[in-house]
Parts: C-alpha cells; sequence; structure tokens
C-alpha cells in the first residue's frame, strides 16, 4: 500500500496522524535570512537546498507522517514581492524535489506523505482586503499545476483568513483530482471565533470558510496557524460545521495572547524577533495544547510557526491522549 492510500486509512479509522511542524520559521533558526513581507523563506529552496532537505528529513526522523513543501509563498504573485515571480515553476518544482528526496533519504516511500502547500492570496496578512476571485483563481491553478507534476500526493491550503480566495484555492485544487485538506487560521475577537491572522479580521467565521470549501476532494478541516489558546475553541466550532476529520497544528505562540497580536520585536536578532513574537511555547507546553486538540477531536496534528523538530518529536514518543 502507497503512503498516501495509508494515510487515508488511518483517517477513515480515526487514528492520530502527525504532521511535520515549521518550515519558514526554522529556516530562519538555524540561519538564513527570511523576509514575513515578501516571498518568506521561498529563496531557500534555490539557495539552501541542503537546509532544507535536512529540514524535511530531521522531520522524518522525529516521527512526521507528513512532510509539507517550503512552498507556502512560492505563488507567481507571492515571489512578485520580491521580483522572483519569473522563478516560479523553478522554485515550485525545487521544492518538491527536496521534499522528495528527504523522503527517500528515509527510506520513507510507504509511510510519509508529501503534502504540497498553498496559502492565502495577496495580501495574506490582510483579510479585510478583499482580493479578485479571478487573480487568484489564475494563480493557485498555475501553482498547484507545477506542484502536482512534480509529485505532491495531498495538497495542503494553509492560512486561509478570507472566503474569496479560499474558493478559488478550493476550485484550483479539486481540478486536480487530489486530495484537499484546508487549514483555517483564526483568531479570538471580544469572545467570538473568526477567521483572522494577528489582530485582523474582516468579520468571516469558519462556518463561512466550509461553505467556501464545497469539493469533494476536501478529505479534512484544520485549525492552523492560530494562537494555541484560541485553537481548541476553534476546533469546537469548527466540529459543529463539519463531519469530515479535524486536524490542529498552531504556530509556537504565547500562552498569555489570545489573539496573536506581537508587540516589542524591534530589537535583536530575526530569530529572537520570532521567538517574542510567537512566545517560542516549548515542547512540554506545546504537548499539553495538543492533548487538548485530541479531546475536542482533532486527529490531525503537528506544528506551525515557530515549532521544531523536537516539538514533534515530543509528539511521536509521548501519548497524545
Amino acid at each position: 500500500m502507497d503512503s498516501i492510500s495509508s494515510l487515508q486509512n488511518k483517517l477513515d479509522s480515526g487514528r492520530i496522524i502527525v504532521m511535520d511542524g515549521g518550515t519558514g520559521t526554522e529556516i530562519s533558526r538555524r540561519g538564513v535570512t527570511i523576509d514575513p513581507r515578501g516571498s518568506w523563506s521561498a529563496n531557500a529552496n534555490t539557495e539552501f537546498p541542503d537546509m532544507v532537505r535536512q529540514i524535511h528529513i530531521d522531520y522524518i526522523l522525529a516521527g512526521a507522517e507528513i512532510i509539507t513543501t517550503n512552498t507556502f509563498s512560492t505563488s507567481r504573485a507571492t515571489l512578485a514581492n520580491e521580483g522572483l515571480s519569473a522563478q516560479t515553476e523553478e522554485i515550485n518544482q525545487k521544492s518538491v524535489s527536496l521534499a522528495i528526496e528527504a523522503r527517500e533519504h528515509c527510506d520513507g516511500a510507504e509511510t510519509v506523505v508529501i503534502a504540497g502547500s498553498m496559502s492565502a492570496f495577496e495580501p495574506k496578512g490582510h483579510p479585510e482586503v478583499t482580493p479578485s476571485y479571478e487573480e487568484a483563481l489564475q494563480d493557485y491553478r498555475e501553482q498547484v499545476k507545477i506542484l502536482v507534476e512534480s509529485g505532491i500526493q495531498l495538497i495542503a491550503l494553509e492560512m486561509f483568513s478570507r472566503t474569496v480566495d479560499l474558493k478559488a484555492a478550493v476550485q484550483a485544487a479539486t481540478e486536480t483530482g487530489l486530495p484537499i485538506w484546508v487549514g483555517l487560521s483564526c483568531e479570538n475577537h471580544d469572545g467570538q471565533i473568526y477567521l483572522g491572522i494577528a489582530g485582523r479580521y474582516a468579520g468571516e467565521t469558519i462556518s463561512d470558510a466550509v461553505i467556501a470549501s464545497s469539493s469533494p476532494n476536501v478529505k479534512a478541516f484544520c485549525i492552523m496557524h492560530s494562537p494555541p489558546k484560541v485553537t481548541a475553541d476553534a476546533l469546537k466550532e469548527l466540529r459543529n460545521c463539519t463531519s469530515l476529520p479535524m486536524g490542529a497544528y498552531a504556530h509556537g505562540g504565547s500562552i498569555d495572547d489570545e489573539r496573536g497580536i506581537t508587540q516589542n520585536q524591534e530589537q535583536g536578532s530575526q530569530w529572537e524577533k520570532y521567538r517574542r513574537a510567537l512566545g517560542a511555547t516549548d515542547p512540554e507546553k506545546y504537548l499539553e495544547y495538543v492533548r487538548e486538540w485530541v479531546r475536542c477531536g482533532a486527529i490531525i496534528v503537528g506544528g506551525c510557526c515557530g515549532t521544531t523538530p523536537d516539538h514533534i518529536r515530543f509528539l511521536t514518543t509521548n501519548n497524545l491522549k
């Protein structure tokens, strides 16, 4: 049985599946400068391929059953922020090949699934701005075609906090025939859960996102890149909106910050800024959060920005229930 069939069997039986953790922040932690306002860690695929490959290897060795390509910010529209749009095909192809090489290195062809990441359309961090549906659809169609032809097995839609680009991404992904996991970013605003990140929201809800994601190819919904303290409440709301399997992979956020709003990031190294921004939740504390998410019904767990192979190792070597 191949790895994607095995993964679906696990989902169908309700077994817990462990994904990898953050890639962009892990690249930064290992000393490579990334641009959170540009194309994030996209340039690392071609400029530091050995590092990207090793990060995938480290996650597999930590026990991750899914590794996610470093393509979160490699659509043409996002690469254009740094003048890299002409390298769209090269950067996306290279990212998938690095993930495949890492899996081969670990003899994981039957046990490790390669998920192709596609993220919210531009501007990513501002859900209150409505992009053009047609522009988003064209962009997603180009990227997902490259990813599928390069060898991904699963499409991971990540950090969506608007329904217009989510709907476009689902349409483009559905056209490939591959399974889709939808990743929603949420925040708590005045006691209510909304789609949004870092204190910015446009009034759309998890229910709105589930409706916008209508497709037979959508096989799971995840709450991801959300503050850990918000994630459990978002999962409870998500459970009322769908009968599909649920997952959770938060950023390594501050345990005292309900909304993930960041402050005091002007001094220190780039990684230290991320540590302060995200709170750098340690693996033991993150494990406690994951156990809460499992109690809320999550069967897919992992990490996002600020989490490391050590966080994933804690998940795979400890009882999650």
